[in-house]
């Protein structure tokens, strides 16, 4: 259960609230819950990815990345 919230955007903090532990549990619990996943073969390669607003932060600094690539 605590993957499935991982994935659904809760953060550590978060989760860790919810099931009354730390975020340090949190975190080795999904490390240990991960340790066994398998990534799928691609067999199509990729010729397009499509990134949207990507920034940064320096300090008090935003940070704007244009990128382009095709």
């Amino acid at each position: 259960m605590t993957f499935e919230r991982y994935l659904e955007g809760l953060a550590f903090r978060a989760i860790g609230r919810i099931l009354k532990i730390s975020y340090g549990a949190v975190y080795q619990l999904l490390r240990k819950s991960n340790a066994h996943l398998e990534f799928p073969d691609r067999k199509i390669a990729i010729e397009m990815v499509e990134l949207d607003e990507i920034h940064s932060y320096v300090g008090r600094k935003k940070l704007s990345m244009d990128m382009d690539c095709r």
